[in-house]
């Protein structure tokens, strides 16, 4: 007999919500088969059946789980029991009675939505109407879906929704953690738009400064090791070397802020960065980030796209010891080499950074490099 466990799926989370089992009860199953849908506060994660075998759930849907709980058993074992949807199978396994008239015995009362623990609560904190809950067409209701009915409640204070509590604990443990500082630098970015642009056509593809920054960052792996290590222990006194550039991108369609990760990024070409990012933008407008598409990554580039954002300082995210920002093209006159007054566009491109691993001269080194391999 083989254990279904719940794995640790992340830093963020200690318990997930048992979504959707994929696999009935009793079902026969194959290694490697997807068999049910956790989700965290970010994601939506599907779990592999371990073996071959017979599916027995332990965990219902809508169940809260921790990372090492037993959520199902496979096993060899007999045929799986009667559906649970079929109305003419009983629980003995015997077949319902017909009717007295002969026909078929009525279909079972539709029990409603499964409504987990966290969603009744905050149902019943706010007396929000039952069939308001069964009008979202749901079998689970979470307690995200019941926060989306109250944002045009009383005004009420409201509890925050699970992608951003990840986020409160993000910062809450980067500020605590880590003493971090800043240093910013201002780019030309004329000749980078305009090599962004021709890349663009030439590719045919979506290519700006994020795409450009994203491809210089991770080519610098190798010659700003420490800007990518992780630190070791909570007031590190040693740092593990990354062996690939795992760029975090922030992005943020108005459903909450993420943070996927284009692995080993040096390997990609701009073309292929951009896809990827464009993929990632469908993602989260989607909801449909899986925690794969957010493990891993050794640095970040935060994007602040509003052009009234001069500057912004990102947090360094627990286990980094960098991140970027780049904030929106500006436009200003200046001198030119004659002394002519003339119009250029600049960014502002930010580093935050540990400063017990990273000293200011190599975060200004790091810029200014990076600088360089945008405009090469």
């Amino acid at each position: 007999m083989t254990e279904l466990r719940v794995p640790k799926l992340n830093n963020n989370d200690t318990e997930y919500l048992l979504v959707e089992w994929l696999a009935e009860d009793g079902a026969g199953v194959v290694k490697g088969d997807p068999v049910v849908v956790l989700e965290t506060s970010k994601a939506a994660e599907e779990l592999m059946a371990e073996a071959d075998g017979v599916l027995r759930r332990t965990a219902e849907t809508g169940a809260t789980c921790r990372p090492g709980d037993v959520i199902a058993h496979i096993s060899d074992g007999s045929a799986p029991p009667p559906s649970a949807t079929d109305p003419g199978a009983a629980t003995d396994g015997t077949a319902a009675p017909p009717a007295a008239d002969g026909s078929a015995p009525p279909p079972a009362a539709d029990p409603g939505p499964i409504v987990t623990a966290p969603a009744q609560a905050l149902i019943d904190e706010h007396g929000v109407d039952p069939a308001r809950i069964r009008a979202l067409g749901k079998k689970v209701i979470k307690r995200a879906d019941v926060l989306a009915l109250l944002e045009t409640g009383t005004g009420d204070a409201q509890p925050l929704p699970p992608v951003q509590r990840a986020v409160a604990a993000a910062v809450t443990r980067s500020h605590q953690t880590i003493p971090a500082a800043f240093t910013a630098v201002k780019l030309d970015a004329g000749p980078a738009i305009a090599r962004a642009r021709a890349l663009g056509k030439e590719a045919r593809a979506l290519i700006g400064l994020p795409e450009l920054l994203v491809a210089a960052v991770a080519s610098l792996h190798g010659q700003f090791p420490m800007c990518f290590a992780e630190p070791v222990g909570a007031d590190p006194l040693a740092v593990r070397p990354s062996t690939a550039p795992n760029v975090g991108v922030t992005v943020d369609v108005g459903h909450g802020l993420y943070v996927p990760v284009l692995r080993d990024a040096g390997r990609l070409s701009v073309k292929e960065i951009a896809e990827r990012l464009a993929a990632y933008r469908t993602k989260a407008a989607q909801g449909a980030f899986r925690e794969d598409d957010l493990a891993g990554g050794n640095i970040v580039v935060t994007l602040h796209t509003d052009t009234a954002v001069l500057l912004a300082v990102p947090i360094v995210f627990p286990g980094q010891t960098c991140a970027l920002s780049l904030c929106a093209p500006q436009h200003e006159f200046a001198l030119d080499p004659a002394g002519n007054v003339v119009k250029r566009t600049t960014v502002t491109l930010g580093l935050a950074f540990d400063h017990r691993l990273v000293n200011g001269r190599e975060a200004a080194m790091f810029l200014n490099a990076i600088r360089k391999a945008i405009t090469p």
